[in-house]
């Protein structure tokens, strides 16, 4: 039968008091439903000229103004005044409204409705055309039936989405949590295997020393910085002080201040305009890598204030040291990645230079980038939560795994291994 034969409405009239206001907005799509919490409280001198429909409990609501959105909904609440906009045909019926609402919400009406419409940028149908559109007309009992189904069969279909969006999420947080557990396993000695025939860690750490003694004789370090400071074990292997992870008895567990000749957080630079000495930012130093494009550029006539220490070398640990969000983000600093003249970095990012030639920058890299660090690393900073810090005391610290130096090397290489082909999944 005809549309127009199943329904009635109290017309419209222009607001006499305050009233909740419904317009195309009001309804959530997805759920057809209305959303009365962010319903306008007008009053009539406010109602625009479009608030006339007035509605009841139960009546459905069909945007007759781009009827392919959608915007149809049943008015379930009647707690205030509420007035419709003209966008809508307001069906009041005895037919079950549930019924209705599904039935005109099915693309074969929608589809019918469409072709009625006129216009273009805003097609709508009229009054008219939508009165003369069939609809079928069952039984109560079976409209009961109906609705049943169909709500069952909604219920499949959010439990789908639901679960579909929960694999969705677990294929994106996958390659990262993968690469988090291989540095994890890396770090405690399980990626790659320990060979007996590498110079052993008791050379490796004479070598430091020797490092360490000649960069003393050449001013470079303090005195205070010779000492190496090694996490010592009982007769029973257990540490004299808690250590992050377990580690092969191969390794030792060192400060990063033993193993690096220069940790310093970088300056306050004046900046300018001028593209000739880059300053790295926290927003250069990203899980990526390193990116010069995102650089300020040092006033020129600043450069005399920075001592040679401070410009940044090849291989040079980037370490974000302030800020949530930021906080413990890392990168490795790369000479041909910069075309100016040099870098420095500046006052949230601290610099750790590593003894080259006897510790494997890369290294370093992977295991403060490990969860081992990275999952802790709110804990050792200082200060207020929206101004967390990591003090350059608190990195001079930081215990530090210490293979021989070939192992270093076989453990990087494994890790850059792994993460290409997780790289080449994605």
């Amino acid at each position: 039968m005809r549309i127009k034969s199943i329904y009635w409405n109290f017309g419209q009239n222009k607001p006499e008091k305050s009233f909740r206001y419904i317009d195309t907005s009001s309804i959530d799509r997805k759920k057809n439903i209305i959303n009365y919490k962010n319903l306008q409280y007008l009053s009539p001198e406010q109602a625009p000229s479009r608030a006339r429909k007035l509605v009841s409990q139960n009546s459905v609501l069909f945007s007759t103004v781009r009827p392919y959105l959608k915007n149809i909904a049943v008015v379930r609440e009647l707690k205030e005044y509420l007035i419709a906009s003209t966008a809508f045909i307001v069906l009041d019926t005895l037919l079950n409204e549930t019924y209705l609402k599904y039935y005109l919400l099915s693309d074969n009406f929608i589809n019918r409705v469409n072709n009625k419409s006129t216009g273009t940028s805003y097609p709508a149908i009229n009054d008219y055309n939508f009165n003369l559109l069939l609809i079928a007309l069952p039984p109560l009992a079976e409209q009961q039936r109906i609705i049943e189904a169909i709500e069952s069969a909604l219920e499949k279909v959010d439990e789908y989405a639901e679960s579909y969006n929960r694999l969705e999420q677990l294929d994106k947080e996958f390659p990262d949590k993968l690469k988090k557990s291989i540095l994890q396993y890396a770090m405690q000695g399980k990626l790659v295997e320990q060979d007996p025939n590498d110079e052993s860690v008791e050379v490796l750490l004479e070598k430091i020393r020797a490092e360490k003694q000649k960069l003393f004789e050449e001013g470079k370090i303090k005195k205070k910085d010779l000492d190496i400071s090694i996490v010592s074990q009982g007769d029973d292997n257990s540490y004299y002080e808690e250590v992050p992870c377990e580690i092969p008895e191969s390794w030792e567990w060192v400060r990063l201040n033993d193993i690096t000749s220069y940790i310093q957080r970088g300056k306050s630079p004046k900046y300018s305009n001028i593209p000739i000495y880059p300053v790295i930012a926290q927003k250069c130093n990203q899980w990526s890598g390193f990116s010069i494009d995102l650089a300020r550029f040092i006033d020129p006539e600043t450069v005399h204030s920075y001592q040679k220490e401070r410009l940044l070398r090849d291989g040079d640990l980037m370490w974000n040291s302030t800020g949530l969000g930021t906080l413990g983000r890392l990168a490795i600093y790369h000479e041909n990645k910069n075309p100016y003249a040099w870098a420095v970095a500046d006052s949230h990012v601290t610099v750790i230079r590593v003894l080259s030639g006897v510790i494997n920058c890369h290294f370093i890299y992977n295991f403060l980038s490990s969860p081992i660090v990275q999952s802790v690393i709110e804990e050792k900073a200082s200060g207020s939560t929206k101004q967390k810090e990591l003090l350059t005391k608190t990195i001079k610290e930081y215990l530090i795994p210490l293979p021989p130096l070939p192992e270093q090397s076989r453990i990087v290489d494994k890790i850059e291994q792994f993460f290409a082909h997780i790289d080449a999944l994605i």
